[in-house]
């Protein structure tokens, strides 16, 4: 019985792309839907008396990015799950 270890590592390195690709759709779905909000460097009071951390607006062109995001990282979990289950193909 022999081993292949040329295959093990290569599923261990598309595993570890495919999660640090997952990831870092996530984080710029994130950093999308913090556009425009004022900033709020001391944890709890912003630069502006009346705002308060969550009450800017964010603009449509970071919301429509942080929707594309979020759908392609629920797309790639979808994928992941129905590559794992073989009675969904």
């Amino acid at each position: 019985m022999e081993i292949d270890f040329a295959s093990i590592a290569t599923v261990a390195g598309v595993g570890f792309v495919s999660a640090v690709g997952v990831v870092l759709l996530y984080t710029v779905g994130l950093r999308l839907l913090g556009a425009g909000q004022p900033g709020d460097a001391a944890g709890d009071h912003t630069q502006y008396a009346d705002e308060s951390a969550r009450s800017g607006k964010t603009p449509p062109a970071a919301l429509a990015g942080a929707v594309v995001c979020f759908a392609l990282c629920a797309a790639a979990v979808l994928f992941g799950i129905w590559l794992t289950i073989p009675q969904f193909h």
